[in-house]
C-alpha cells in the first residue's frame, strides 16, 4: 500500500496563482493523499477559489497568521501523513511527483527527505532545470539550501522529533529544518523533475532577497556555535558582518572535523559573496571573496571568486545592472 502523503499549501492574496496550483495537486491522482490549505486571511477571491475544491480538499482555513512559517505549521499539526512537504501557492507539482516520491521512500526506509529538481520558470517564459549539485553535498546542506523546496520532501517523524518550523523565521524556516534534518539523518538527492519553481516580481525570494539573507546569518551562525573547530570561524565572520551572536543551539551527536567545518564555512561564504554581487554591493563583495581567499586560496579560484571580485571592483555599478539584465 502506498503510504500517506500530506501536502500544505500557505497562501495569502495569490488569487493569480492559486487554482492552479490546487490543481496540479489534485491532478496527481494520489490514492493516499491528503491536501491541506491554509490562507492567511486573503482579502482577494482566494477563499472562493479553495472554496470550489473543497470536497476534494482534506482540510482548509482561512484566518489571519503572522506569516508562511505559522501557516505551514498549522498544516503540520493537522498533517497525518508518513511523508509531508509544502507547496506555495504559485508553485506547481509536474505530473507523477508524488507516485515517484511515495516509491522513493519506499525503496530507501532510512532516509529522511529526498529531493529532486525544479523547473524555474518567469513571467517572460525563460525557463531552466535546477537541481542540487553531488560536489560536497552532504556538507553543503548546513551551508545553504542546495536545492528548490518545492521539490523536496520528507517524513513526519523529522518534526515529530525536532520539532515544528521556527515562527520568528519567515524566510529561513527550511534551512533550519534542512540542518536539523541532515545532522543525524540520511538524505537522498535524486534525479526526478518534481515541480516548477514560479519566478514572479512579487514572489519572496524575487522581491525580499536582503530579508533572506540576514536570516541565512542567522541560522548559519547558530549552526556555527553547534559545532567543534569552528571558534576561529565564529570570529572572522563576526568580523565581516556575517554572524549574529544568539544564545541557541542545535542538538545533535554529529562529530565534525576541523577540515569538514572549514569546507562549509567556504560554501556559506561563496553563496554570501555571490549574494552580495547581486545586490550590486560592490564593497562588500570583494571583501567577502577576499576572506574566501585568506582561508583557502585553493577554493577560491576553484569557485572563480575573482572573476566577480574583479567584476566589482571595476564595473560601475549601472553597467553590472544593465549587463544582468540584457542576460535575463
Amino acid at each position: 500500500m502506498l503510504p500517506k502523503l500530506s501536502i500544505i499549501t500557505p497562501s495569502y492574496n495569490q488569487e493569480q496563482f492559486l487554482e492552479e496550483t490546487i490543481l496540479s495537486v489534485l491532478s496527481q491522482d494520489y490514492p493516499n493523499l491528503e491536501y491541506i490549505v491554509v490562507d492567511g486571511g486573503s482579502t482577494d477571491h482566494s477563499a472562493d477559489i479553495i472554496r470550489k475544491y473543497e470536497s476534494r480538499i482534506t482540510y482548509w482555513v482561512s484566518e489571519k497568521d503572522s506569516g508562511q512559517s505559522e501557516a505551514i505549521n498549522k498544516g503540520l499539526r493537522v498533517a497525518s501523513g508518513e511523508i509531508v512537504s509544502w507547496l506555495c501557492s504559485d508553485d506547481l507539482y509536474m505530473p507523477g511527483t508524488l507516485h515517484k516520491v511515495a516509491l522513493i521512500f519506499q525503496k530507501n526506509p532510512d532516509v529522511i527527505m529526498i529531493h529532486g529538481k525544479s523547473a524555474l520558470f518567469d513571467e517572460k517564459g525563460k525557463e531552466s532545470i535546477k537541481g542540487a549539485d553531488t560536489t560536497d553535498l552532504g556538507l553543503r546542506y548546513f551551508s545553504v539550501i542546495p536545492f528548490p523546496q518545492p521539490s523536496s520532501f520528507f517524513r513526519r517523524k523529522l518534526v515529530d522529533e525536532q520539532g515544528l518550523l521556527r515562527e520568528d523565521l519567515h524566510f529561513a524556516m527550511d534551512y533550519d529544518l534542512l540542518i536539523r534534518a541532515a545532522f543525524d539523518n540520511r538524505i537522498l538527492r535524486v534525479d526526478d523533475l518534481f515541480s516548477r519553481y514560479r519566478l514572479h516580481k512579487n514572489s519572496k525570494t524575487t522581491s525580499q532577497l536582503k530579508s533572506f539573507a540576514k536570516e541565512w546569518v542567522r541560522v548559519f551562525s547558530k549552526f556555527l556555535r553547534s559545532v567543534k573547530n569552528s571558534e576561529v570561524y565564529i570570529q572572522k565572520l563576526d568580523e565581516c558582518g556575517l554572524y549574529v551572536w544568539e544564545d541557541d543551539f542545535y542538538v545533535h551527536k554529529r562529530p565534525f572535523s576541523a577540515a569538514e567545518v572549514k569546507t562549509i564555512v567556504l560554501y556559506f561564504l561563496d553563496f554570501m559573496a555571490h549574494l552580495h554581487y547581486h545586490f550590486v554591493e560592490r564593497s562588500r563583495t570583494r571583501e567577502i571573496s577576499f576572506l574566501v581567499r585568506e582561508i583557502d586560496a585553493d577554493f577560491y579560484r576553484k569557485r572563480n571568486l575573482g572573476n566577480i571580485s574583479n567584476r566589482a571592483k571595476y564595473l560601475p555599478a549601472p553597467l553590472i545592472r544593465m549587463l544582468r539584465k540584457l542576460n535575463s
